[in-house]
């Protein structure tokens, strides 16, 4: 089934060939941006603590009328964000859109192949740097770290839209097999082990969103349901002495964002707030205090000076358990096990209350310059690192109190 799309546009010059009118029912589009961070502490998307260049977004998108009622969408990324990704290209997203109903009040459809993840007001849009909040979408909703697993699903989604009097109401519901990365990995496991996360499961994905009077209110509910497995083969011995090795098993996540934005003429108001349930079933009792439920959210405002210059303020926080919000109950347990370990000659650094959560106040900005041309800035001031990758920082010397500075410039076709 992952194949169908790529085989339906291996179709499109065939059916073009016999369609003189096929320029008109091409679309093509792409981007490119780069940005430059800086943080006073602590490391986001290369060495940015000495200031990075290795932000890097280039993406060509296409869709094709290829009936009256089926369109092919595809979109090609390559991405580079310091440790996390190389920039090789990556199939973003290839579906096919059937539109089975389509009348003035109502419409009735289905997405094949590789769907974007209905998560918040975002995520579906956010591929491209004109399309998001920011140089960076706020990390408590949106996590770079494990940007591919929110991204994209290969799977079947059915969605229905209902056009009123007074607003609109899209349902949206699917399923699809997620696409987990070494960044999954080592975010919720800690580290690179020898053994690999899978998703051969299939998730369950959906999304009601109902828009009022033009889209001035918008009230979203998303959610997400999805297990990885993962296959130990010749794992590593986790660094217990009389512990077991990591065995097969696997790990759940259960994701749900409940949203809500006002839109006037100068004014945007935007909030979204999070639960995330994590699960390990097997693989070692050292992942099991890592388990549980994080939450997090976000305020923002935006205000629109002219067409061309806007500005916006936010507040966000992300929190690894809800039942231990400043981490202390987490640093208590890794002090107890580095300790442990020490009467066996075993150094292992504990974890600091503050890497299990972020507050960050983010004021920022852009500037239209000409239409395909955006160029952004913005200024975080956070306490924690709960959002950093332990593929870049080490969590036992990461600073709680840290700035960063992002300036990216964006251009689209």
């Amino acid at each position: 089934m992952r194949l169908i799309p790529l085989f339906l546009l291996s179709l499109l010059p065939a059916y073009a060939a016999a369609d003189n009118s096929w320029q008109d029912k091409l679309q093509i589009h792409g981007f490119a941006s780069q940005a430059f961070v800086h943080t006073s502490d602590n490391d986001f998307f290369g060495d940015s603590d000495s200031g990075s260049f290795d932000f890097t977004e280039l993406g060509i998108n296409a869709s094709y009328q290829l009936l009256p009622k089926i369109r092919l969408s595809s979109q090609v990324i390559s991405r580079r964000a310091g440790e996390l990704y190389n920039g090789s290209p990556w199939l973003d997203y290839a579906f096919v859109d059937f539109n089975f109903i389509s009348t003035p009040n109502h419409q009735f459809g289905s997405y094949l192949g590789r769907i974007k993840n209905p998560v918040g007001l975002y995520n579906e849009t956010r591929d491209v740097a004109h399309t998001r909040q920011g140089v960076f979408a706020s990390q408590a909703i949106y996590f770079d770290k494990v940007r591919n697993l929110v991204m994209a699903a290969d799977g079947i989604h059915l969605y229905s839209n209902h056009f009123m009097d007074n607003g609109n109401l899209l349902l949206q519901v699917g399923a699809g097999y997620p696409l987990p990365d070494k960044n999954v990995e080592y975010t919720f496991m800690g580290q690179n082990w020898d053994g690999k996360l899978k998703g051969e499961d299939l998730g369950i994905f959906a999304k009601v969103v109902y828009e009022h009077n033009g889209g001035r209110w918008i009230y979203s509910f998303t959610t997400a349901s999805i297990s990885l497995d993962f296959d130990s083969g010749a794992a590593d011995r986790i660094p217990f002495p009389t512990g077991p090795g990591l065995t097969s098993g696997e790990l759940h996540i259960d994701y749900s964002v409940l949203s809500a934005q006002y839109n006037g003429e100068k004014w945007q108001f935007t909030t979204e707030a999070t639960i995330e349930h994590v699960d390990f079933d097997g693989i070692s009792p050292l992942f099991e205090s890592l388990g549980g439920d994080a939450v997090g959210f976000y305020g923002q405002v935006d205000y629109k000076f002219t067409p061309q210059w806007q500005a916006f303020v936010r507040y966000e926080e992300f929190h690894l358990d809800k039942h231990d919000w400043n981490g202390s109950k987490r640093a208590r347990e890794s002090a107890a096990t580095s300790q442990y370990l020490s009467g066996f000659g075993i150094q292992q650094a504990a974890i600091p209350a503050y890497n299990n959560y972020i507050k960050t106040v983010v004021v920022g900005g852009h500037w239209d310059i000409k239409p395909s041309l955006r160029l952004r800035t913005e200024y975080h001031i956070s306490e924690g690192t709960a959002t950093l990758s332990p593929r870049e920082n080490n969590a036992s010397t990461s600073e709680k109190y840290w700035n960063m500075f992002a300036v990216s410039l964006s251009y689209r076709f």
